[in-house]
């Protein structure tokens, strides 16, 4: 039997945009902690001034080397792009990678003007650019000109790049359908978690940890609050809950554990509605999901997403997942038999399986062990890394 080969004695170079704990970071955390075992990997990063030092220590530990990138920063500035374009073509011809491994849509915009300028040198060790996109922000809700700008900066990217990895066939369908690049040069590699990894406190537990109140069951969330992600729709389902179902609080609570631009917005939303006394607001962690089983259900309320691996985690963990049907979503969750899935933006919706799925407990904890199932089957880590180092080994 032939032995499978494997991506060994090489140079890579991963760069993300920031270091703020989220599905990006754990992706990109993951694939170097693999790789280093038989090549030498580094980090650059940027919103230096923002720089979660957790996840520079879990850096250091695997004896990976982290860059920082001072001007590369979320938030679109012109000046700043160019001098941070500087900065990583500067990189790249000190360090001569064999892969650049370029995540989200500011590291891949900047890292591939500046592989440009360093593929140009003969002298160089030519480069392999992969760029994997973590869902496409022109599909957010968008204007026209503002979604026609990001797909004109995909596009031109795509050009510098060797291959893109789509987290989801969602993301690799939208870019052939908006003509980012041609369907030979963008491949699917879903997310994938290890089911080993993951040692969930019990949920008595994590309810202490978290203090909440025993007597309620707890409708959660995780994740950061960018517009996005949802939460204002999900703020205005239970607004509706509230007026339309008041009964429905007397055993139920909702809990967000994350932070973000939208935590001033939500808090604001959440008093001029006296909704505050429902829904409890919880600094995130680098590791919240041992505190999933505190949760009754877990809901993602997203406008945009890639493959979350907090739907991943939240199967991981017996929890009966509630979900937007966004980005590749649907391909994790089938409707009403590994979770429940309702139209994005839209909080009558949301308002009306929370209720639904709250009166039918047996019901709902069965999708959530087929969840479970399905998740430990077809969305291993193992096969993110090993496509990933398909990937690699192709272009090389």
């Amino acid at each position: 039997m032939e032995e499978t080969k494997k991506f060994i004695g090489k140079k890579i170079l991963y760069l993300i945009t920031q270091t703020k704990w989220g599905g990006a970071q754990k992706y990109v955390l993951e694939l170097a902690e693999y790789f280093s075992k038989n090549n030498e990997v580094h980090i650059a990063y940027g919103e230096v001034s923002k720089t979660n030092q957790q996840f520079l220590d879990t850096c250091h530990k695997l004896n990976i080397k982290t860059i920082p990138i001072k001007y590369l920063i979320r938030n679109i500035d012109m000046s700043n792009e160019f001098l941070a374009t500087k900065e990583i073509a500067k990189l790249l011809n000190k360090g001569n990678y064999n892969i650049v491994h370029l995540n989200s849509s500011k590291a891949g915009a900047v890292g591939s003007l500046a592989s440009m300028f360093y593929n140009f040198n003969p002298l160089n060790v030519k480069a392999r650019i992969i760029y994997t996109a973590h869902g496409y922000v022109f599909n957010e809700p968008l204007n026209k000109f503002v979604r026609k700008a990001y797909i004109l900066s995909e596009t031109f990217s795509a050009g510098l790049q060797n291959r893109i990895i789509a987290v989801s066939d969602y993301d690799k369908q939208s870019a052939i359908a908006n003509k980012i690049c041609l369907p030979h040069k963008i491949v699917v590699v879903h997310n994938g978690v290890d089911s080993e990894q993951y040692n969930f406190l019990a949920k008595e537990k994590a309810q202490v940890a978290l203090k909440l109140d025993g007597q309620y069951k707890y409708f959660g969330t995780i994740g950061s609050f960018y517009k996005a992600k949802g939460y204002n729709y999900l703020t205005e389902a239970i607004k509706i809950i509230r007026d339309e179902a008041p009964e429905f609080l007397k055993n139920n609570r909702f809990v967000f554990i994350g932070d973000g631009p939208e935590l001033l917005a939500i808090k604001k939303y959440l008093n001029e509605n006296n909704l505050a006394d429902y829904i409890k607001i919880i600094k995130p962690s680098n590791e919240d999901w041992k505190f999933l089983k505190a949760l009754d259900y877990f809901i993602l309320p997203s406008v945009k997403e890639g493959l979350p691996y907090a739907i991943l985690e939240a199967g991981l963990a017996k929890i009966p997942v509630i979900s937007t049907e966004v980005g590749g979503i649907p391909e994790i969750i089938k409707n009403k038999e590994t979770g429940y899935l309702v139209a994005p933006a839209n909080p009558l919706s949301l308002k009306n399986i929370i209720v639904e799925v709250s009166e039918n407990p047996e019901t709902t904890q069965m999708v959530a062990e087929k969840n479970y199932i399905n998740i430990k089957e077809n969305f291993s880590l193992t096969k993110t890394i090993e496509n990933t180092e398909k990937v690699y080994l192709g272009l090389l």
